[in-house]
């Protein structure tokens, strides 16, 4: 009988995988199951992002309604921020996880809204909706939404490209008009005021043509009103202020008739402020140590002294601000190191001083400014290097000094501001550096950012921010320009 010799056809190697071939297919399985949980996240993020839109366009169709039936078109919508709870004029619910913001102005809203987990994930990376093409751009978002923002630190400064811009000889006044597009500055050498369009989306400025105004002897300080329509310039050497209207259109201002109106005789006018209502102008004179008081025609633009036109001040007042709910002024007297505080009649605009009526500063504060909550103070003190901090009782209007009472700046610090949605304070100082701070907005205290500080150009004095807050502008005295920086990481 045959044997039959039974083999196995094929591969003379054992049943099995070898190392190599399991590696490859760990491999495989591990590059799917990523491609597939990127793909179920980025659906999900999809759907965030689906669900955020579809809540801005609910909120869009509440705030046009509510703008159309409140007051008789009186108002533009209702501001709103989803973190601080249900709003029962808006009845209105975010979907879960959603972040909605909503800030306005007499006319126009803008509606920010995010998810954490969508592409669109913070209050400066978010979509939007706003009632006028650009306003977005000109008001940034509100207070509280940016109080639990916990992105990149905001508030250091980056030049933009070109850095700066010429102007006038010795610029010292600089402001920017509430819609973001014009941008002036008075030029104490030339008797001038120079004029600017600024473009909203890169924060550059470019000259108007003609590119300056006449003023009177020795400009110091700007102002424009809350509505856009007038500009005050302070003259020093004269002791008066120069009224204009201004194009809205254009930006290019128009000298009033009269021109002019005085301030107090030979008072020598330091500072400038006009209140959030648009009634009421007020001038520090350095010489004669008083406050004129001129009541504002929201029509004409024109200026009345009141009656009586003055009040007194401290030693050498040098710096005045107005808080947002216009009722308390405060000046900042370089002669005696103090703050002088004021109540304000908002019907007749006239000053009471309060009592006490003064609380001590630093050595020789210049400027002062308030924040826009109206809870916190801040003077530069030039002859100390540092920077007062106070909290500001906004039933009485009463300041405290807060604990510590200074934090340090560079030599000579000058003008200081803060930026509307409260969280960074800036000073100029003369080390040609502009000093930046942190602000915490439950204590009001600062902190020294890093880095704490960026070259400006020779001899800075004033800063202007942006109504949206993202860019910032210093004039240089002694380079006869002004430096523009960009503020927000952008959204």
């Amino acid at each position: 009988m045959k044997k039959i010799n039974r083999r196995r056809v094929g591969s003379k190697r054992s049943a099995g995988f070898t190392i190599l071939e399991l590696l490859i297919v760990i491999v495989i399985i591990a590059i799917l199951a990523v491609l597939t949980i990127a793909s179920y996240i980025g659906t999900q993020a999809s759907a965030r992002d689906a669900s955020v839109q579809s809540d801005i366009d609910r909120m869009d169709a509440i705030q046009t309604n509510y703008g159309a039936n409140t007051m008789k078109n009186a108002v533009a919508g209702k501001a709103w921020y989803s973190g601080n709870g249900y709003d029962s004029d808006l009845a209105f619910t975010p979907s879960s996880g959603n972040v909605i913001d909503v800030v306005i102005n007499s006319t126009d809203y803008c509606i920010r809204g995010y998810n954490p987990q969508g592409t669109k994930n913070s209050i400066f990376n978010s979509f939007y909706e706003e009632s006028t093409t650009g306003f977005c751009n000109l008001l940034g978002p509100s207070i509280a939404a940016i109080v639990v923002y916990n992105g990149p630190t905001l508030g250091p400064l980056t030049a933009l490209s070109p850095a700066t811009i010429a102007s006038g000889s010795n610029p010292e006044g600089i402001a920017i008009s509430a819609d973001g597009t014009s941008l002036y500055t008075s030029n104490n050498g030339g008797n001038t005021i120079s004029m600017y369009s600024r473009n909203t989306s890169t924060g550059l400025l470019t000259p108007l043509s003609p590119a300056t105004r006449a003023t009177g002897s020795y400009p110091v300080a700007t102002t424009i009103s809350p509505d856009g329509t007038s500009v005050y310039v302070i003259n020093n050497g004269a002791s008066t202020i120069s009224m204009y209207s201004r194009n809205t259109s254009t930006g290019l201002l128009t000298a009033l008739v009269p021109a002019t109106i005085a301030t107090d005789a030979a008072g020598a006018p330091t500072d400038i402020k006009i209140t959030a209502d648009g009634n009421s102008v007020y001038v520090v004179n350095v010489i004669s140590n008083k406050i004129s008081m001129y009541s504002r025609n929201t029509s004409t633009g024109l200026l009345t002294a009141l009656v009586p036109a003055t009040i007194a001040a401290g030693t050498t007042p040098q710096g005045i601000a107005i808080s947002a709910d216009g009722k308390s002024l405060y000046t900042s007297n370089t002669g005696n190191n103090t703050i002088s505080m004021y109540s304000r009649n908002t019907s007749t605009g006239l000053l009471t001083a309060l009592v006490p009526a003064t609380i001590a500063t630093g050595t020789a504060p210049y400027y002062i400014t308030i924040s826009a909550d109206g809870t916190s103070v801040y003077t530069s003190n030039n002859g100390g290097n540092n920077i007062s901090m106070f909290s500001r009782n906004s039933g009485t209007g009463l300041l405290t000094a807060l604990v510590p009472a200074n934090i340090a700046s560079g030599t000579g610090p000058e003008f200081i501001t803060i930026s509307v949605d409260g969280t960074t304070v800036y000073a100029t100082t003369d080390a040609n550096k502009i000093y930046i701070y942190g602000r915490n907005a439950s204590t009001g205290l600062l902190t020294a950012l890093v880095p704490a500080n960026i070259a400006t150009g020779t001899s800075p004095v004033n800063i202007a921010i942006s109504p949206g807050g993202k860019t910032v502008y210093v004039d240089n005295y002694g380079a006869a320009s002004i430096s523009m920086y960009s503020r927000y990481i952008g959204y």
